[in-house]
């Protein structure tokens, strides 16, 4: 047995109070989960990166019974964030993908830079530039937060009005 510290109080869990449950709001039909399917990679800084993340996105999204359209426009979105990571950021790249109660896939690829991206219009014989403009206007929500290791940089696109069992 340990002895405490002086002046430190010992705290003991109150035997007749449970311990606060997490609160979670469930709503739609009730044959959809409520726990999201998803899958995170972690991606070499290689030109080869690009390429194995559209595999593994394209075969989880139809795992999961994503409609082939939607499928091919998140696939599009998660090679440009991931392309964008290894030409432009440092340090080791991820991608986190999940498909929420159905409706909604949310893709997340994370880098070693922590400076925030810039939409920025290309002229139209430039080679580059039009990553960001092209998930902006995919994604029915995208974004960027810099956090103590890098960044992050999301998007959120709608893949059906009402949910539907998972495969």
């Amino acid at each position: 047995m340990t002895a405490n510290p002086p002046g430190a109080v010992a705290t003991a869990p109150h035997p007749l109070r449970r311990p606060p449950q997490p609160r979670c709001r469930r709503t739609g039909p009730p044959h959809i989960p409520a726990t999201p399917q998803g899958l995170t990679l972690r991606l070499a800084t290689d030109p080869t990166a690009a390429a194995r993340a559209r595999r593994t996105v394209a075969a989880a999204l139809r795992d999961w019974g994503v409609p082939d359209d939607a499928i091919d426009d998140i696939v599009l979105m998660a090679d440009e964030l991931v392309t964008n990571a290894i030409e432009h950021a440092g340090g080791p790249v991820w991608l986190r993908l999940r498909l929420h109660r159905g409706r909604c896939v949310i893709c997340k690829v994370g880098d070693g830079s922590r400076e925030a991206p810039r939409l920025r219009h290309s002229d139209s014989d430039a080679e580059n530039g039009r990553g960001l403009v092209l998930v902006a206007a995919l994604a029915d929500a995208f974004g960027a937060r810099v956090t103590t290791t890098g960044k992050v940089i999301w998007f959120r696109r709608r893949v059906r009005s009402t949910g539907v069992t998972f495969r």
